[in-house]
């Protein structure tokens, strides 16, 4: 029973290592910082590997840990396979080679990813005036009629806020206002410093510009309390009446 017990740790040890952690999340700069440290671990690899006739390295393999395996058996049968002894130099440089190619891998999609944010960003922003690109269209407090919380369920998951009549504005107009801050917010890797007037710039937040009754409606709806709070506030301080520096 023992033996069978230690074959289970090993096989689930074994499971763990093959498993690969989720990429990580980020901006074009954070991309692109990833991207450079797997190109350099690639390298390092392929260093690593040598050339075809480098001089044997036995500290970088062994023959697989036979008293491990002459113990693991069941009805005089062994569970766990001898392992031939290759040759150390083959063996390490190709696992070097190997691990330079899952590194140079990772490496392009990092830099895939970095310039889809670069792209999205391009394509959301066409046709907005570089004054609006500068500054979020919730700056334009006067135009705001009104601000109301948004519930589901009794809670508070976010905020609707009710737009005043202004010549021009569009649900559609606003929509891609709307999408172009959001992605140049998340080109940036979503800093909380990024336009902090706007409710919309909330991780995870969905915002829906509906026209009701001639007046033009932002809906933003998030995922967890706080968000849901932080979008609130936001949108109400848009409202609040602002106290004069002297």
């Amino acid at each position: 029973m023992r033996t069978i017990t230690k074959l289970a740790v090993i096989l689930v040890a074994a499971a763990g290592c093959s498993r690969q952690a989720p990429p990580p999340r980020g901006g074009y700069a954070a991309h692109m910082a990833a991207a450079d440290e797997h190109s350099r671990r690639a390298d390092a690899h392929r260093q690593a590997a040598g050339g075809p006739h480098s001089a044997p390295n036995l500290d970088n393999y062994q023959c697989g840990d036979r008293n491990m395996s002459d113990q693991l058996t069941s009805g005089g049968e062994r569970l766990v396979p001898e392992v031939p002894c290759w040759d150390p130099t083959e063996e390490s440089a190709e696992r070097h080679r190997a691990a330079a190619a899952r590194e140079q891998q990772r490496a392009r999609q990092e830099r895939r990813a970095a310039t889809s944010l670069v792209e999205a960003e391009i394509a959301a922003c066409r046709g907005i005036s570089p004054e609006e690109v500068d500054h979020s269209p919730f700056a334009h407090r006067k135009a705001i009629a009104e601000v109301i919380p948004h519930r589901e369920g009794g809670q508070v998951r976010g905020v609707r806020i009710l737009f005043k009549p202004v010549l021009g504005l569009s649900a559609q107009w606003m929509q891609q206002a709307i999408t172009c801050h959001r992605a140049r917010y998340e080109r940036l890797g979503e800093p909380p410093t990024y336009l902090t007037d706007d409710p919309t710039l909330v991780h995870g937040a969905t915002t829906t510009v509906t026209l009701n009754g001639g007046r033009l409606e932002v809906l933003v709806v998030t995922r967890d309390d706080v968000a849901a709070n932080v979008a609130l506030g936001r949108a109400e301080d848009l409202v609040r009446p602002r106290t004069a520096v002297r």
